[in-house]
């Protein structure tokens, strides 16, 4: 399911992109690993036979919607629920593509008594 979503995304951005010529655009992210597939399709030449000519600026979740609203970044990336917080708060955007499904931030719970990795020996 996650490669035929993904599959779906790039050639969902491949059918938007379509008729640019080396468009030159800034995409905001973090280094959360949902995010790869934003790097590898920059890597893998991707975006550059589509016509756009990305450059990736790690910017940290908080700042993210300052600098699309500033026009610092042309797109980015982001989870589903702070795009709403966004609009909501008055940046105006609109989703193009989601990367994958999930519900929220992805991270490991543990009992109390765990404080870190290696108290699961």
């Amino acid at each position: 399911p996650m490669k035929k979503l993904l599959t779906l995304s790039l050639v969902a951005l491949a059918c938007l992109s379509a008729q640019a010529q080396e468009t030159k655009i800034t995409l905001g992210m973090s280094g959360w690993t949902g995010f790869a597939p934003l790097t590898l399709a920059k890597e893998a030449g991707i975006f550059k036979k589509n016509g756009l000519d990305v450059s990736i600026k790690k910017i940290p979740q908080k700042d993210r919607h300052l600098a699309i609203a500033s026009g610092d970044v042309q797109c980015a990336a982001t989870t589903v629920e702070t795009w709403i917080v966004w609009n909501a708060n008055g940046v105006a955007t609109t989703q193009i593509f989601q990367l994958d499904k999930s519900y929220g931030a992805d991270g490991m719970v543990v009992k109390p008594n765990i404080s870190k990795i290696s108290d699961l020996k």
